[in-house]
């Protein structure tokens, strides 16, 4: 073993999410980041940290740990020119032996453990493999693949079908003994994908493509307790708290400078800078102040406040239960919508009846011992207008309240789309006034761009004066969190820019107690 085996490089951390990454022992992470946020880096590392963990034999004194590790991607010369450059600044090409064919491979060893005098006590023998799909099939591509963890880089890039594949072919190396394979990994790193790529329906929807609910039950049962799947989202690059600035050209200033670049290309710079998720094909999302790491946070029932159910009836009806705080933030705990699992991006029609059951069980099973008091249900008004519409809502609002059977729907406050986004976006741009629960998935991919506007500009260039907001999926479940949204005190008030009424009065106190005396 020469001096250069043994040689130490030091990497400067991208941050603490990043850090956190590393250290997950979920069978699936992902970590997703804004361009230059060190992702690409942190997935690498943790190949050799899985390599790491794996059992050994001893040699001559010396317990000598074996892995093998993929790495993937779309074509070799991504691979080339992105994954493997960002390797080689971990591990340089002369350590070791790195040969350029198909796959690429690079072998070598690493020193993990001295004694007090220097001797080495443990090594690393670690193979990394890089492979690319090109114009083949994944079980082309991965065929023979016997490896300890899998690096999916730019998984939004590859077919929908690799990570299930992969399920079956990491842990499966070892030329010591089955028992010596230790936490099997898939670690993804990618940029923010759009809303309807395959990739976020992975990270926040935990959707394995093609795997029954009954195949991921007992791929959960087989990991001991591990999480089947962990998404690490990375703050935006012009974000307080942007990771990795410290490893960048000009900081902050590399940001500015891709914003600048690309200012004709909104969704890019969302994804690519800002990290946040949007239909790049479609209009401007409604609720563009919307960033997932500031906003989506675990919420905590407050019991001794009401908890306000809003409703948007109809065939494809949807509900949004949340509450506003002491400081009358907005905190949405739970959404009912009915998904269609076998059409992806269908959603299932359902009658009031069944529909208030499953807001019902909803209710009972999320927020246990609630009563009629404890709840307020709110519905569009236009629905209360007459009995007599051609669609019957106002008999659909009522067999839905019957079978919620917690006191009557009631008309929201208004209708008006311009209060009613204002309320949402009120909230969204106040410090910690907007919290959405990482169980509300649709409501968050609504948010995040599926809920937006018509097309914006016409075929001749010319910018529609009055934008209009697209009918989709996302639609219902949206509008009925904002008919929630509209209940609480002085809300439509202070949408308004108006100041209550009796706001800022004085109030005399005439106690003979001198510290409660005068204004």
């Amino acid at each position: 073993m020469t001096t250069r085996d043994l040689q130490r490089r030091v990497l400067r951390s991208p941050g603490p999410i990043a850090d956190t990454f590393m250290r997950d022992r979920a069978f699936i992470k992902i970590i997703i980041g804004p361009v230059g946020s060190g992702k690409t880096m942190a997935a690498l590392q943790c190949g050799l940290l899985v390599g790491a963990k794996q059992g050994g034999r001893m040699v001559n004194g010396v317990l000598v740990r074996k892995a093998r590790i993929g790495v993937i991607r779309e074509s070799y010369p991504s691979l080339d020119s992105t994954t493997i450059k960002s390797w080689h600044t971990i591990v340089p090409e002369s350590e070791g032996k790195f040969s350029w064919s198909a796959p690429r491979t690079h072998r070598f060893r690493k020193v993990l453990k001295r004694d007090a005098e220097g001797r080495v006590l443990e090594i690393l023998d670690i193979e990394f493999e890089f492979r690319a799909i090109g114009n083949q099939t994944v079980e082309e591509a991965c065929r023979g693949w016997e490896v300890n963890a899998v690096i999916i880089d730019e998984a939004d890039l590859q077919p929908a079908e690799l990570v299930p594949y992969l399920t079956g072919r990491v842990g499966r190396f070892s030329d010591l003994d089955p028992s010596s394979v230790v936490d099997p990994q898939i670690i993804i790193s990618m940029n923010m994908p759009d809303v309807e790529n395959h990739a976020y329906e992975l990270a926040f929807d935990k959707d394995l493509a093609g795997m029954s609910e009954e195949d991921m039950a007992l791929l959960e049962q087989a990991l001991g307790g591990r999480d089947l799947i962990k998404t690490y989202v990375q703050p935006g690059g012009m974000e307080p708290d942007a990771e990795n600035l410290h490893n960048l050209p000009n900081g902050r200033g590399y940001y500015v400078l891709q914003i600048a670049a690309n200012k004709h290309k909104p969704g890019y710079v969302d994804r690519m800078v800002h990290n946040k998720p949007v239909p790049l094909m479609h209009g401007q999302p409604v609720n563009g102040e919307f960033v997932y790491t500031r906003h989506v946070q675990s919420t905590i029932w407050m019991p001794r406040r009401k908890l306000i159910v809003g409703l948007d009836q109809g065939l494809f009806a949807a509900a949004a239960i949340l509450q506003r705080n002491e400081y009358n933030q907005i905190r949405t705990h739970a959404e009912v919508v009915n998904l269609d699992k076998g059409k992806k991006g269908k959603l299932l029609k359902v009658g009031p009846t069944a529909f208030g059951k499953r807001v019902r069980a909803v209710l009972f099973e999320r927020f246990a011992g609630i009563t009629r008091d404890d709840v307020r249900l709110v519905a569009d008004p236009a629905a209360f207008a007459a009995d007599d519409r051609e669609d019957n809502e106002h008999d659909w609002v009522l067999a839905c309240q019957a079978a919620i059977g917690l006191g009557p729907i009631r008309p929201a406050k208004s209708n008006r789309q311009a209060l009613r986004n204002e309320a949402i976006w009120k909230a969204q741009d106040e410090r910690d006034g907007y919290h959405v629960d990482p169980s509300c998935r649709h409501l968050i991919k609504a948010h995040s761009g599926g809920y937006r506007y018509q097309k914006a500009e016409l075929g001749t260039g010319e910018t529609r004066g009055h934008l209009e907001i697209a009918d989709t999926i996302y639609t219902h479940v949206a509008d009925a969190e904002q008919y929630a949204a509209l209940e609480g005190e002085h809300v439509i008030t202070k949408v308004r820019g108006r100041t209550p009424r009796g706001a800022g009065r004085q109030v005399r106190n005439d106690s003979d107690f001198d510290v409660l005396r005068g204004m």
